[in-house]
Order: structure tokens, then C-alpha cells, then sequence
């Protein structure tokens, strides 16, 4: 850890040592998308609303440049008034910073001896398609206050030779790693860290001697971690990880990356975890959902909590009884086991086409009525709402042929997009926002009457309200208000160009969309009102914003630095200063 001054550490124990005990009306932000519903609400925001979010009231309050991108949710913690933002940096530092005016409070770096951060053109084949130019902490972290940790994913390659230093380096020059830091000192704990490693019954795409091990050189960790309180056979918290492939990998000649879920014990790191593999016995199906947190809850009134996920391009074979899940909607159990899935007629057609199911994560619909819903979209601008409870499994197409037709069983679903979905919707009082790749926000109405409100259910497909902007590659939403009153609802969206796929990078824009009923998404503010007070970093992919009392935080690139490494975390509020 970087060290600090005697009297700066001391401020900063008290500042965070304290964070368990809450101001009224404070919210803390813990985790990706605000909860393990992923419905990105803050519904806790008594500072911002319609009134005064704009350009004249509202605008950038500084900014911190840092080591890294960012691409990870910043998150929360805030305690008499203050706020604390831990950020994870893609050259695998974890920043704690002051939220009001952008002071780095502490820092460490999570390289060992002899690391740096993952070069991508050493792997993904080279082609350095979803990343660039290096890859270090991807996921968004995950925050336990009731025991002060921040838990999180770092990978790193060694420069140790000989056998590292060279073009192409051996899967043991990788390493993924789950730290547990101290939120006051930011110090290793429960064992931490421990290298991500282990094998599953299965044989690969080719013979792999019925052993499927993990290989950390061809696999990202994009999603959001996931904390369950309790879920560990001991009653520990359990930490889930998911794990896709690379962009570019295509298919190795001797290990295929598979999609792969980890459960570890949070307060014990070293004991060995639950493991899952969307496709052990084939390929693909990468659990990346752009960034999205793998989603808990209950399944059904008074039923269990479950894990969520969907899964991205691969091998199909759970309808006939085998073990591969891709393009599916999978649901496990706290101890990694499918125990339901749902999968498209059209899979077949969808697999080879790049079609995934898994380009956008899991949001749980709020809990009503006797049956619990999740919805995910799909790279097909197809949006899919499962009974949670029953999601549907799998029903054959009717034709042998793409594209595919037939029906879905058990699972409610209609075109909304010609484009393809890269995030994760978001809900308030009732209502439900996407956004799919170069097209508007779509505002749809949740069907959880009674009686019914629409003959959809449980998203209603008529009078859809649209944004007058619309949005590229890359763009997440979240959404605030004081729970339901009327003039409190906002809808942002951080604008990026879909970098490194669109090059150069170009400034992300954030902007905020009145939360209601009424026919049209109106404008509010963004950031290019007033281009010199609140031009924003360059975008990276899914950049979520984070909004926790009365602040708007969102992470980017550091627009001076012509490498594209360096990072930096925007700070949005309310302001008095000029519009210019």
C-alpha cells in the first residue's frame, strides 16, 4: 500500500471505521447496479430531481486522474455526510478518493513482484477487440460493510524470465486474482489473495481426459461479483465471480474458454470454492452480460434465493441432458448447480451468427404478485421476461433452417430493437428503460396489475415513451429518485463511441432523462450544455454512473494521456458555477 501521512490516515480511519453507522437519509452504493435485483435504482435520492438538474444548477465538481481505466461501477460508501468512492483502475489499483472533492484519500497497487497488468495484445489473440490496452480490475467490486471489506478481481502477467518473456507467453504467465481489502486500510484480509484456479468434469471442445481445467490466459473477468449473505455451507457470505472469454480467443487448438462461475467463501478465501461451467463438455458461453453484477432473489412467494446469469455464444446440449449452456438463461443454486434455464428456439441459428443472449445481464423484476419475473435482452433486440420459478427450458424451432421460427415456452418475449442490447434495463415506479446499440431509451410499462393492464405480461408493448438522443455501442443506464414522488425520477445514461471498436476515443457524454409517465423522455441536462465546465473523460465500454446523495460519480479515461492508460473519475452535483 502507498503509504500516507500520519495525520491523513488518521482521518481516513475515523472517515471510514464509522461507515457502518448511518446518517439518516444516506445511501451507500455496495455493489453493481445498486443491488442484487440489478435494477439500478437508487431510490434513497432526496438531493437531485427534475427541478434542479440542469444546466445552470447542476454540473461537473472536479475530477481525479488515476493510473488506469476505469470500467468498474465506482462505488459508495458514505458515513456523516461524507462520501468515500473506491474505484479499481485496469493497472490493478484500487483507489479510495474523497467524493466531494476528488482527493485521493489512499491507494494500492495489487501487482506482486515481478507483474504488470495484462498487455492485451498477449492475449485474446492479439486483436485487443473489447479492451485496450491493458487489462487489470474489469469487474465491478463488490462492498461488505458489516465486515468493512471490499472484495475484487485483479488479473496481471508475469515479466519474470525466461518463460514470460516472451511473444507468446504460457497460460502460467497469467493470473487472476479475489482480494479481500480492508475498507479502512485497503490491507489483504481473509486469506486474500488467492489465484482463481480449478478443474471441472468435462472435456472441452477436444479430449481433455474428461478434466476441464481453468485457463486464466483466455479469460476475462467482465461481470459484476456477487455477494449472498449466508450461502456458504459454514453460514459465511459467499463472494461469485463469472468469467468469460476473450474477444478475439476464437477457438484454441487444445483448451476452449468456457463461461465459468467461482463461489467463494468471504470470510475464507482458501477454501475451496463452488465452480460451475456454462459448457464443459464444448465452447463458448461466456458470462460477461456487458458488465452487468450476476443477479440473486427469490424464484417465487416464499421460494429460495437463486443466482441469475445469462450466458453468451456457445455449445447447446442441457435439452438433450448434457452439461452446455449456451445463449441461455441460467438458474443456480447458492451451491453453483443448474436447477432451471431457460434457452431461445432459435439458439442454433443465433450460436454461429454472434447472436448472444448473454450481451446484457439479468435484471429482476420487483417482486409482485405469484409470479416472480427476470427480464434480459439479446444481441438479437429481442427482450425476454422468465418466470423465475419456471423459466421455460427449451422448445425446438419449427424448421431446420435460420432463421429460425417457432415458439418460446414459459417465457414472454417480443422484438423491441432492430439492434442489439449491450446493458441492463432499469425500473421506477412501474416503469422499465432499455436502451439498445444506436437507438433511443425505450420506456415500456410494467404489467403488474390486477386486473392486467396490457395483454403482454409482464411488460406491457404499447405506448412506449423514446429519448430524442440516441445512444452508441457501450452506453449502461441508472436511475434515482426519492422513491416514488412525483418530479423525483431520473434516468441517466453515460454517452460513450463504443472505444477501442470506434477509435479515437472520444469524450463520454452523461445525461439525465425525466423519470414518468408522460409519452416523451425529456431531456434534463448533459454534460455538453456547458462543454469547458463539464467536459467528462473519454468513454470506456458500459461505464455506469453512480448516483448517491446529492452526487453523480462515472469513471472514464484520462483525455491528456495519449496512451489511453490513465483513468479518471468525474464528479457531478450541484453547483454554482458558471455554465460555460
Amino acid at each position: 500500500m502507498k503509504a500516507l501521512p500520519r495525520q491523513h490516515l488518521i482521518v481516513f480511519l475515523v472517515f471510514v471505521a464509522c461507515a457502518t453507522t448511518l446518517v439518516s437519509g444516506q445511501t451507500n452504493v455496495l455493489t453493481w447496479h445498486n443491488d442484487n435485483w440489478r435494477d439500478g435504482l437508487n431510490s434513497s435520492e432526496t438531493i437531485l430531481n427534475q427541478a434542479n438538474v440542469n444546466a445552470t444548477q447542476f454540473g461537473k465538481l472536479c475530477s481525479a486522474v488515476l493510473d488506469g481505466q476505469v470500467f468498474g461501477q465506482p462505488l459508495v460508501v458514505s458515513t456523516g455526510g461524507q462520501n468515500v468512492v473506491y474505484v479499481g483502475t485496469m493497472n490493478d489499483t484500487v483507489y479510495a478518493l474523497n467524493g466531494t472533492n476528488c482527493s485521493v484519500i489512499a491507494s494500492v497497487s495489487l501487482l506482486q513482484t515481478s507483474e504488470e497488468a495484462v498487455q492485451c495484445t498477449d492475449v485474446g489473440g492479439g486483436k485487443c477487440h473489447t479492451i485496450s490496452p491493458i487489462i487489470g480490475i474489469l469487474g465491478t467490486p463488490v462492498i461488505d460493510l458489516s465486515t468493512n471489506t471490499i472484495y475484487l478481481v485483479s488479473e496481471s502477467e508475469s515479466t519474470a524470465a525466461p518463460n514470460c518473456n516472451v511473444l507468446k507467453k504460457p497460460a502460467l504467465c497469467f493470473v487472476h486474482r479475489v482480494h479481500a481489502l480492508d475498507l479502512t486500510t485497503l490491507a489483504e484480509k481473509f486469506n486474500g489473495p488467492v489465484v482463481v484456479t480449478g478443474t471441472v468434469p468435462g472435456t472441452g471442445y477436444t479430449s481433455q481426459k474428461g478434466t476441464l481445467p481453468f485457463t486464466p490466459n483466455g479469460h476475462i473477468q467482465r461481470a459484476g461479483l456477487l455477494e449472498l449473505s449466508g450461502s456458504m455451507p459454514n453460514g459465511d457470505s459467499g463472494i461469485y465471480i463469472g468469467f468469460s472469454e476473450i474477444d478475439g480467443v476464437g477457438i484454441p487448438s487444445k483448451s476452449i474458454p468456457q463461461g465459468w462461475v467461482f463461489g467463494f467463501d468471504a470470510q475464507n478465501l482458501t477454501a475451496t470454492p463452488y465452480l460451475w461451467a456454462s459448457t464443459p463438455n464444448g465452447e463458448g458461453g461466456g458470462v460477461w452480460a456487458s458488465g452487468s453484477g450476476l443477479a440473486a432473489g427469490l424464484d417465487s412467494p416464499g421460494g429460495s434465493t437463486y443466482i441469475y446469469l445469462t450466458t453468451g455464444d456457445g455449445d447447446f446440449t442441457a435439452n438433450t441432458g448434457g452439461p452446455d449452456y449456451g445463449d441461455s438463461f441460467v438458474k443456480l443454486t447458492t451451491g453453483l448447480v443448474p436447477s432451471a434455464y431457460f434457452t431461445p428456439f432459435a439458439q442454433a441459428c443465433m450460436n454461429p451468427a454472434d447472436q448472444d443472449f448473454g450481451s446484457s445481464g439479468v435484471m429482476l423484476i420487483p417482486d409482485s404478485g405469484s409470479t416472480y419475473y427476470a427480464v434480459a435482452a439479446s444481441k438479437q433486440g429481442v427482450i425476454y421476461a422468465m418466470n423465475r420459478a419456471n423459466p421455460g427450458g427449451y422448445t425446438a424451432p419449427t424448421n431446420s433452417t435460420c432463421p429460425a421460427t417457432g415458439t418460446n415456452g414459459n417465457a414472454q418475449y417480443f422484438t423491441a430493437s432492430s439492434h442489439q442490447y449491450y446493458m441492463t434495463g432499469v425500473t421506477w415506479n412501474s416503469l422499465i428503460y432499455f436502451i439498445s446499440m444506436k437507438g433511443p431509451i425505450a420506456r415500456y410499462q410494467l404489467n403488474l396489475n390486477t386486473p392486467p393492464i396490457c395483454l403482454f405480461s409482464p411488460i406491457c408493448t404499447g405506448n412506449i415513451a423514446k429519448s430524442p438522443i440516441t445512444f452508441q455501442y457501450g452506453t449502461n443506464l441508472s436511475a434515482s429518485s426519492s422513491g416514488t414522488t412525483a418530479g423525483t425520477g431520473i434516468v441517466w445514461a453515460a454517452k460513450g463511441n463504443g472505444w477501442p471498436n470506434v477509435t479515437p476515443p472520444a469524450p463520454v457524454t452523461l445525461y439525465a432523462f425525466q423519470a414518468d409517465s408522460s409519452r416523451t423522455l425529456t431531456e434534463l441536462w448533459d454534460s455538453s450544455m456547458c462543454p469547458t465546465r463539464d467536459k467528462s473523460g473519454n468513454s470506456t465500454k458500459f461505464v455506469l454512473p453512480t448516483i448517491a446523495n446529492g452526487t453523480v460519480y462515472l469513471g472514464s479515461m484520462d483525455p491528456t494521456d495519449a496512451t489511453n492508460t490513465r483513468g479518471e473519475l468525474d464528479v457531478f452535483g450541484l453547483t454554482s458555477a458558471a455554465c460555460n
